[in-house]
């Protein structure tokens, strides 16, 4: 299977030195949370930071690179992704207490972990990433956040590795977070990340977590696959209020349906295609901007291109 790796490396012999897992032509089916979408070209997930790097330094200039953590908030088009798409091992889910209010956490681990071992440390500040799905490396190149948080109140400094492999640390103050995005290059591949809380009690902690699961649990869809938040909210706009004031709930397209708990949910009923999404999005887009006048924008990051699966 390596082999299929080799046109895509400047020096083809370098496949004896790696040491991950490869796959070409790969359905994202059983790893995107929408459970759809069409095959990614080529699929690595590397053993550890040395690996990764190896192959970084490898890649022929032209191939294209797209970098995934859980594929928790992404749609992946039934024609599918081409280039090299990397998904972070779990070697990247090491967590180190560093100093008193402060965690180093590889850019692979799981937000909800996160905020669970915050509790250890008496860290507070963390809780509402137990709101967010997905993993941290994800949740800094998009400022992810809920209940009232970010990823920009908490990151100290991030690193990374760049598209020739070399290492790279990035103070807060050098990316330009914004809602919902910053200005983190697509092909920097951040690896871990210092974020930084407050002193807080332990019981305090588990009470905000606490709270913040029994609200996610009673307001969002459960045990059914979806992405996520599926639009920004806009200014003072709540996404979910403009869609619940169309009265769509239950809306479908295809196997695609608008979440009757949560408007700004989609779900997949059983066998939805990635275009049933897109165009169930799309649907509401429109509709939004001609009853309120108000353009809603994703907050999906939809990928590929579109064609049968």
């Amino acid at each position: 299977m390596f082999n299929n790796l080799k046109p895509i490396l400047k020096t083809p012999s370098v496949v004896d030195e790696l040491s991950g897992k490869f796959f070409y032509k790969k359905s994202v089916k059983n790893l995107s949370w929408f459970k759809a979408g069409g095959v990614l070209e080529y699929l690595y997930i590397p053993k550890n930071e040395t690996d990764l790097s190896i192959l970084l330094n490898e890649l022929i200039p032209s191939i294209e690179l797209t970098i995934f953590g859980k594929l928790s908030n992404t749609l992946i088009r039934d024609g599918g992704l081409s280039g090299l798409s990397i998904l972070m091992p779990s070697d990247f889910k090491k967590l180190t207490h560093k100093e008193q209010n402060i965690l180093n956490v590889g850019s692979g681990a799981l937000d909800k972990e996160v905020a669970k071992k915050s509790i250890d440390f008496q860290i507070g500040g963390l809780e509402f990433l137990s709101g967010i799905p997905g993993t941290i490396g994800g949740g800094i190149f998009m400022n992810a956040g809920c209940y009232g948080s970010e990823f920009k109140d908490i990151v100290l400094d991030v690193n990374f590795l760049n598209r020739n492999g070399k290492k790279i640390k990035k103070k807060a103050k050098e990316i330009d977070f914004k809602y919902r995005e910053s200005n983190i290059p697509k092909d920097l591949i951040i690896t871990s990340v210092n974020l930084m809380g407050f002193k807080k009690n332990k019981e305090e902690i588990k009470r905000k977590i606490c709270e913040i699961s029994k609200k996610r649990i009673s307001s969002q869809p459960q045990g059914c696959p979806t992405g996520g938040s599926t639009f920004k909210n806009y200014k003072n706009y709540k996404a979910w209020e403009l869609i619940s004031k169309l009265g769509v709930s239950n809306l479908r397209c295809g196997g695609a349906m608008i979440s009757d708990l949560h408007n700004n949910f989609m779900i997949n009923t059983g066998k939805a295609k990635a275009s049933d999404f897109e165009n169930l999005g799309e649907i509401i887009i429109d509709k939004v901007q001609s009853q309120f006048g108000i353009k809603l924008e994703w907050e999906i990051q939809i990928l590929g291109k579109n064609g049968k699966n």
